[in-house]
């Protein structure tokens, strides 16, 4: 039961933060709501991405218990625990990738270079995250 209400509050985040985002884009004016409307949106843009990485990941890790089950012990649970902090924290700092590339474009800079440098630093955090947690 608990699994189920998981899912169902990722899908209904993500549902959320795509309407929200969509109702902001299409009701407001980027000059008129100033810069927490620039937040907002940014805050919904990393919404969405977070919990739709979120959602692929979890789908991805239930098709591979399916095929290659676990055992249940004390030392497994565990692991898989450290495992599911360690995903979470991978895809929420992935997330800040389309708010990196928006936030660049609007600005006109970027640039190919640009682009390696943000796969540099999602690369040194990713590695950062796997070792600390």
């Amino acid at each position: 039961m608990k699994k189920r209400v998981s899912w169902l509050m990722l899908a209904l985040g993500l549902v959320a933060a795509v309407v929200g985002l969509l109702l902001f884009l299409n009701l407001t004016n980027p000059s008129s709501v100033g810069p927490l409307g620039i937040l907002l949106v940014f805050v919904l843009i990393y919404a969405a991405t977070f919990l739709a990485l979120l959602l692929v990941v979890r789908l991805l890790a239930v098709i591979i218990c399916a095929i290659r089950p676990v055992r249940e012990t004390a030392v497994g649970q565990e692991k898989s625990r450290i495992l599911q902090k360690r995903i979470t924290f991978g895809v929420a700092a992935l997330s800040f990738v389309p708010i990196f590339l928006i936030s660049l474009n609007s600005i006109g800079q970027l640039k190919f270079v640009d682009v390696i440098l943000i796969v540099a630093i999602e690369a040194v955090a990713m590695f950062y995250i796997s070792r600390r947690v």
